[in-house]
């Protein structure tokens, strides 16, 4: 019996396998990190005291329309005030954002990271209200003297 077939060789198999298949399953499964200020770059933050209201609702219009041509969606824009939510874009910049390699999946940025005390939208969360109940205004009052919070709310005691 002749050999009408012609085999490759496990070698071939394997490299052929490789190269094409495991590769892209790897680029899919294996998530992409980046960050806010990765996907602004180029773009001018200045502090939020160095901007009146009108300015800093143009720069968030802006900054909306960045990152959602890069699949990029934050929730917190439209409900929070304007200063509040320039903040936290400022206090989130450096946070690992996970993107997703399909290019139709929004990536949906809320700035919850679970530490309710800490967080630049307490004072307008209903989660963290309900979370921490009567705790909630003591937890508000509280966080002008919490480190990451100081500096947030510094500006808004002088003025």
């Amino acid at each position: 019996m002749g050999n009408m077939l012609k085999r490759h060789s496990d070698e071939d198999l394997t490299r052929n396998h490789f190269d094409w298949t495991c590769g892209n399953d790897r680029e899919r499964i294996a998530p992409a990190f980046t960050s806010l200020r990765r996907l602004l770059q180029g773009r001018e933050l200045p502090e939020a005291e160095a901007l009146s209201e009108t300015d800093l609702i143009g720069l968030l219009n802006e900054i909306e329309f960045d990152l959602i041509q890069r699949q990029v969606q934050v929730d917190f824009l439209d409900t929070l005030p304007v200063r509040v939510a320039y903040r936290g874009i400022l206090q989130l910049l450096d946070s690992p954002l996970e993107m997703d390699a399909s290019s139709y999946k929004i990536t949906h940025v809320d700035g919850c990271d679970s530490a309710c005390e800490s967080c630049f939208q307490l004072a307008h969360c209903s989660v963290a209200r309900e979370i921490l109940g009567n705790e909630w205004r003591v937890a508000v009052e509280q966080a002008g003297i919490n480190p990451s919070w100081s500096a947030l709310f510094a500006q808004e005691e002088d003025e």
